[in-house]
Formats: structure tokens, sequence, C-alpha cells
């Protein structure tokens, strides 16, 4: 690593609890110490004028070699938002519920080596990006039971719980299995479908186990992938999940997949329904997805060599 390494930090606070807080202070302290780097930290006060991107970019153009979010998938949107097309690598410390995004990097989940990544050894890697209006998102847009699944849990849940929270929430809001009928747009194309869940993904879910959330080669491949849910019924999701153990997601029943290269539009036919974008709601359908190709450079683990 050369000398006067510049990282600048955004960090929220609330993402985790009180003592989490300290304890991330001092591993950046330790992690990023003079004369090897300079390091300043910002830490977000959620007032509602505070423009996360902003800040980012700022620091971007300022001279910073990386450009740090600490917290949750909130405040990586923000964060990644002012670097999309800079040079500058976005560096992630995965300190919320999701981490999506981190997963699919192979970014470790814990503090201590999240950040050796980022003052180690690193590759820095150029990935696509899903545009709504003027904002970018880099997981995945959704329609359907996600986005009151997600809105309707509790922060204090997700802490305690993590992501079994939002399986919680949705057993109690099973009344939102509902097949509602939608008019998509997919590359110009028109098309009517029936689904309880309208999904625009960066990557190819379920693919390869255990990537869940996709591979890492499906985020920079140029393609969206759209995924219709029609599932009505706990019963129908338990059989989609075998489905799913069993065979690729565009293979499985009560899910269809389609791919896109430019662009999703999707309009409820009868009444407007909510739109999450990476966990947090947006607003409400009409929503068009479109894909900006090679948008933001990211810091992930340097690739090992394969086995001989």
């Amino acid at each position: 690593m050369a000398a006067n390494k510049k990282v600048f930090v955004i960090f929220n606070p609330t993402a985790g609890n009180a003592a989490q807080a300290d304890a991330v202070r001092e591993a950046l302290k330790r992690h990023f110490d003079e004369p090897e780097w300079e390091c300043e930290v910002y830490e977000t006060t959620g007032a509602e004028d505070e423009d996360i991107a902003k800040i980012s970019r700022k620091a971007a153009d300022e001279g910073a070699t990386i450009v740090v979010s600490a917290g949750g998938d909130g405040t990586l949107i923000g964060v990644a938002n002012g670097l999309i097309h800079k040079d500058i690598p976005l560096g992630i410390l995965p300190l919320g519920t999701g981490n999506d995004l981190a997963r699919i990097l192979n970014i470790p989940l814990q503090l201590e080596g999240a950040l050796g990544v980022l003052s180690g050894e690193h590759e820095v890697f150029e990935m696509d990006a899903l545009k709504v209006n003027d904002c970018y998102y880099f997981s995945n847009v959704s329609v359907g039971i996600t986005p009151h699944m997600m809105s309707d849990t509790k922060s204090e849940q997700k802490k305690r719980f993590g992501r079994l929270a939002y399986i919680w929430t949705m057993f109690k809001q099973s009344k939102i299995f509902q097949m509602r009928h939608y008019n998509l747009m997919v590359d110009n194309r028109p098309q009517r479908v029936n689904a309880v869940e309208v999904m625009v993904s960066n990557s190819t879910l379920l693919e390869r186990f255990p990537q869940l959330f996709g591979s890492l080669d499906t985020i920079a491949d140029g393609k969206l992938e759209l995924y219709l849910v029609k599932a009505k019924s706990w019963r129908d999701y338990l059989g989609l999940a075998w489905d799913l153990l069993r065979r690729s997601p565009k293979e499985a029943n009560k899910m269809t997949h389609i791919d896109a290269r430019e662009s999703i539009r999707i309009e409820a036919v009868k009444h407007s329904q909510l739109v999450q974008a990476d966990g947090d709601a947006i607003g409400h359908t009409p929503v068009e997805v479109r894909l900006e190709r090679k948008a933001l450079r990211v810091i992930k683990p340097k690739a090992q060599p394969a086995a001989v």
C-alpha cells in the first residue's frame, strides 16, 4: 500500500447499538492509521436535509482514495449515488440487516473482516445499477409482497432478529398474498401478467448455492432479471422453495423469469401498488427501471487463485 491514502467514511451510528458504534469508531482508527492513511469520518444525523450522495460526491471530488459506506442498505444507496460513473471506488462496511450487495461481493459481514478487505489487498469491481428516476439502486426493485414486508417490519425487530424479522412480518401479513394484474413494458415489448410479486433484479437470484442473492458475474452482465412470483399461499411458497432446491428459478413452478437489456416498466392495472428498492419504500406504481451499465466501482476481496 502506498502512503498518504485518503479514506472518507460515511458512518451511520444508528445502524446498530451504542456499543457497536463505539466498536466501529475504534476499528476505523486501528485499520486506517497514520502515516499510511488519512481518515476522515462523517457521522450521519438523519436530518431531513442531509444529502448523503452530495457529501459522498464532494469527498470524491476533493481527493478521497476510497469513500466508505458504514451502515445499512439505506446508507449504502446514498453513498453509492455520489460515486456513479466516478473513478473513486465504494468501500462497504455492512452494518445493516440485509447487506445483499455485500453478500454478492463476498465481503465479510463481520466488522474486522470487512475492514481488512478495505485496508489490505483487494480488487475493484465495476458493476451495473438499476436507475429509477434520478436515483440508482444495486440489488432489486419490486412490487407486491416484499415492499409491504419491508415497510411493515420495525427497525427494532430487524436489529433483534435480523432477516428473520421479515419472515415474521410476512407470516402476519398473509392477506397480501393476492394475485394482481400488471401491465409490463419489457424493452418496449408490452405484456399483461398476473403475479403476487414482480421483482426486477440486478443479479440472477438463487442460481447457485450458497449465492442466494446472485453471483458476482451477474451484477455486471448487462442484463436485468425479471421475476414473476405466482405463489398465492404458504403451501404454494413451500412448494416453490422445494422446487428451487432442485432446479434454477428459471425452471421453477410458480415463478416466471424474463431477461431484459434496457428497461422494465411496471404498472398495476387497478390500484397503484407500493414499490421498494434495496429494502426501502420509494413510492408507488407505475415505476420504470432502467439498466445503467458499469455504473459503480466497488471494492471486493481479492480473488483467490483456483485450486490445482
